[in-house]
């Protein structure tokens, strides 16, 4: 149970502020009606929260719980102009470019973060909702 309270419970409780600053910061209008984006949120999930291995159901069942808690508030959310995003991000990241990198083995942080970035700043008219980010070496 603590697993699900902590990466369920975590993500319902970071929505739930996200979403109200949002709100808070942002004319309310729907985008439909005229109104304009007022923000993204990015969850980060691993290869765990579509499928998962022996031993590991109570991991799997709370990444995958997180990961369906972020299209619900997708689809809630996302006439109201916020952008919600299920990131999958399998495998080793590294603050330093290095051979690891160069060689596919890990991804470099840099990189991850002009993802987001990317992922943050979609235009108007189309919105990712789930990426799946791996070093190119990764298993799946």
């Amino acid at each position: 149970m603590d697993t699900l309270n902590t990466y369920v419970g975590g993500a319902m409780a970071f929505a739930q502020e996200a979403v109200k600053r949002m709100f808070e910061d942002n004319d309310k209008t729907p985008l439909a009606e005229g109104g304009e984006k007022k923000g993204t949120t990015i969850f980060t999930g691993t290869l765990g929260a579509m499928r998962t291995n022996t031993n590991f159901a109570a991991y799997g069942a709370s990444r995958s719980g997180a990961r369906s808690l972020a299209q619900a508030l997708a689809k809630e959310y996302s006439p109201a102009g916020i952008h919600v995003v299920h990131t999958i991000m399998n495998g080793g990241t590294k603050d330093k470019d290095g051979e690891a990198q160069k060689t596919g083995r890990s991804m470099g942080a840099e990189e991850v973060g002009q993802n987001c970035s990317w992922l943050a700043n979609q235009w108007p008219s189309l919105w990712t909702h789930e990426l799946d980010m791996r070093p190119p070496q990764e298993k799946f």
